[in-house]
C-alpha cells in the first residue's frame, strides 16, 4: 500500500533534480562558460585532436582555439598544395599546437607570413606562389607519435618540406621506451629496428575510451556544458591546477636538466633516422628545429646562470648533443634557444608563461611565438641555412 507513495517520492526528486540539472546546463551556456574536449581517443597514437571542436583554452594564457576538419589545430588546407606553393608540414608537440594563444600568434603562422615577405628568401626560391605552413602538433607527442603522423596523416598533404620541431625538454624521456597507457611506445629490437609496442591498447583507460559507454560519455561530454566544467575540474585537480589561477610565484626556475638517459638518447636517433628516411622516399625534405624551455630564458638572469652554475649544466647541453647526431643524418638543423635567450637577456623580454600564471614557466607566450618565429624565418630565409 505504500510503494505508491514512495515511486511518486522518488518520482518527484528526480524530476527536479533534472530540472536543477537543466537549469546549470542553461545557465552556464548563457553565460558562455564552455571547455570543449579538444582531444579525441586514437587507436594508433592513443590519442588525437577532435575534428571541428572549438572553444577558448584557459589552462594556462588564453587561446581561440578552431579544430579543423582534417583535426589540424589550423585553418582550412586543401589536399595538394597548389602550382608554385612550396608546402611546409610542422610536426611537433604542446608548443606547435599552442593552444595557449590564437591562431594567429602561433610561431607558425607568423614563419610562413616572414617567409613570404623576407626578400630575398633563399628558402622561397623557385616558388613563386610562396610558402603555405600546415600544422600537425598535437600537446604531449613525442618524436615516435610524430613519426606516427607522418605516416597517418601529414604524408597525404604531399608537402615538399617537413619542420620537425623538438621540445628537448622533455622530447628525449618522452621516447624513452617506458610503458605508457595512453600512448604508444617505440623500442629497439634485437637487430636494432624500431618495435612499435601498441601495451596503451589493452589498459583499462583504453578499453573504457573505445567501449560504447566510453564512446557515448566522450559525444555527451562534447555536448554538455555542465558536464565540460566538471571534466575540466578533474582534469586540473589530478593535474595539480585550480580552476582559479594563482598568482605568479617568482624564484627559482624548474629545471629540466640534462641527465644520461643512453635509452632515450638511443630510440630518439632511430626514430629521426626513420622520420628521415620515410619523408625522403616521398620526395621530401626533413628539417628540424629545436624550441626553448623555460629554465633556458628563465627572466632572472643572475638566478638562472646561478642554478646551472650549481648544477654544473650546460643550458645548451641538449642542443648541442642532438646538433651532433643531426649532422651524423646530414639533417639541417636550427636550434633556437641559445638565440632566443640572447634576444631576452637584451631586450628585458619575458618569453615563456603569462601574466597571472607562472610568468616566466610555462609555454611560449605571444612575445615567445613572436620572436621565435623572427629567428626561425631569418636561418631559413638566409642563403645556404635552409634545406
Amino acid at each position: 500500500m505504500r510503494r505508491a507513495p514512495v515511486a511518486r517520492v522518488v518520482g518527484f526528486n528526480l524530476a527536479v533534480l533534472l530540472a536543477m540539472l537543466l537549469a546549470i546546463e542553461v545557465g552556464l551556456r548563457l553565460a558562455g562558460v564552455r571547455f570543449p574536449a579538444f582531444y579525441r581517443p586514437d587507436w594508433d597514437r592513443g590519442y588525437t585532436l577532435r575534428p571541428g571542436a572549438s572553444g577558448v583554452w584557459t589552462r594556462e594564457g588564453r587561446g581561440r582555439v578552431t579544430i579543423n576538419a582534417d583535426g589540424l589545430r589550423d585553418g582550412p588546407h586543401q589536399p595538394r598544395p597548389g602550382p608554385g606553393v612550396l608546402r611546409v608540414a610542422v610536426l611537433g608537440d604542446s608548443f606547435s599546437e599552442a593552444v595557449q594563444v590564437d591562431l594567429e600568434q602561433t610561431w607558425w603562422h607568423q614563419l610562413e607570413q616572414r617567409l613570404n615577405t623576407s626578400n630575398p628568401c633563399a628558402l622561397r626560391r623557385g616558388y613563386p606562389q610562396g610558402v603555405e605552413m600546415l600544422n600537425f602538433g598535437v600537446g604531449g607527442y613525442g618524436t615516435g607519435q610524430q613519426l606516427l603522423t607522418w605516416r597517418l596523416q601529414a604524408r597525404a598533404f604531399q608537402p615538399q618540406i617537413v619542420l620537425l620541431a623538438m621540445y628537448l625538454g622533455n622530447d628525449i624521456q618522452d621516447n624513452t621506451p617506458l610503458p605508457r597507457a595512453d600512448k604508444p611506445v617505440f623500442r629497439l629490437g634485437p637487430e636494432g629496428g624500431l618495435v612499435i609496442d601498441n601495451a596503451f591498447r589493452a589498459s583499462a583507460g583504453t578499453r573504457f575510451r573505445f567501449s560504447f559507454l566510453g564512446r557515448a560519455l566522450n559525444e555527451l561530454l562534447n555536448r554538455s556544458a555542465l558536464l565540460q566544467l566538471a571534466n575540466e575540474a578533474k582534469n586540473r585537480w589530478s593535474g595539480g591546477q585550480p580552476l582559479v589561477a594563482p598568482a605568479p610565484a617568482p624564484g627559482r626556475p624548474t629545471m629540466h636538466l640534462e641527465r644520461d638517459d643512453p635509452e632515450g638518447w638511443t630510440v630518439t636517433a632511430a626514430l629521426l633516422r626513420q622520420l628521415r628516411d620515410e619523408v625522403r622516399a616521398s620526395g621530401a625534405t626533413l628539417v628540424v628545429t629545436s624550441l626553448s624551455s623555460p629554465e633556458q630564458l628563465w627572466p632572472d638572469r643572475s638566478e638562472r646562470q646561478r642554478v646551472f652554475r650549481e648544477a654544473g649544466q650546460d643550458p645548451f647541453a641538449r642542443e648541442r648533443r642532438l646538433a651532433g647526431l643531426l649532422k651524423t643524418l646530414n639533417v639541417p638543423y636550427h636550434p633556437l634557444a641559445e638565440d632566443l635567450q640572447r634576444k631576452a637577456d637584451q631586450e628585458g623580454l619575458v618569453l615563456h608563461g603569462f601574466q597571472g600564471q607562472n610568468l616566466g614557466g610555462g609555454h611560449w607566450n605571444a612575445t615567445g611565438h613572436q620572436w621565435a618565429a623572427t629567428l626561425l624565418a631569418r636561418r631559413l630565409c638566409a642563403p645556404g641555412e635552409g634545406p
